[in-house]
């Protein structure tokens, strides 16, 4: 009976969040589409945006340490976004982002001096 109530009590304690990450999943999308136009993946134009899928895999908040930004916390979100073309394409792509936290708790989305994508894959229309 005490391993049941461990086990339920762990399984509830994983599902709590310490940290509450900040919801900016616009603009990395906006950038991981412009990023995607770049390398001649896939035209913005060409997305499908009311199929678009947004997943956010994992955000750490820390405190910044470097002087160049002048922002009390940074957080490193990895998002997983899957795209669609007109023609049912889906083009999936881990985009890591850095937003920024000022001491007045304002959270700055556009913030993207540190930003890495990882094209996963492309899957034909059906």
């Amino acid at each position: 009976m005490k391993k049941i109530f461990l086990i339920v009590g762990v399984m509830l304690w994983s599902t709590y969040s310490f940290a509450k990450a900040p919801d900016c999943a616009s603009f990395p999308m906006n950038t991981t589409a412009t990023w995607m136009q770049n390398e001649g993946i896939l035209a913005k134009e060409d997305i499908d945006s009311s199929k678009t899928k947004i997943n956010l895999l994992a955000s750490e908040k820390k405190i910044n340490t470097n002087k160049m930004i002048k922002k009390k916390f940074i957080y490193t979100n990895i998002y997983n976004f899957v795209f669609y073309d007109d023609d049912g394409e889906s083009y999936q792509v881990i985009t890591k982002i850095d937003t920024v936290e000022s001491p007045k708790n304002r959270i700055d989305c556009s913030y993207g001096g540190f930003s890495e994508f990882y094209f996963v894959s492309k899957e034909g229309g059906f």
